[in-house]
């Protein structure tokens, strides 16, 4: 594993160790998980998801939404058979 190692003015790591603290969490660990949806936020961006995407993930509550059918898929040759 990393190590990355930040500068923070007194303000800005106050609240970094508050926000930790209310999620009961060490400070490595609360900025980790945030670095992570960040950067993974990023990477969905870039593949096309729209921005916020992930706040919205997995909010439908309705029990009238389905998923679609799907269609049948297109058989596929054997790379052996090819």
């Amino acid at each position: 594993m990393s190590t990355l190692t930040l500068e923070l003015d007194s303000a800005l790591a106050h609240s970094l160790e508050e926000s930790a603290r209310r999620e009961h969490k060490p400070v490595a660990a609360w900025a980790r998980e945030r670095l992570h949806i960040a950067a993974m936020e990023t990477e969905a961006e870039a593949n096309g998801y729209p921005p916020g995407w992930l706040k919205l993930f997995g909010s439908i509550d309705d029990d009238t939404f389905t998923a679609p059918d799907r269609t049948a898929t297109k058989p596929t040759v054997s790379m052996d058979d090819a």
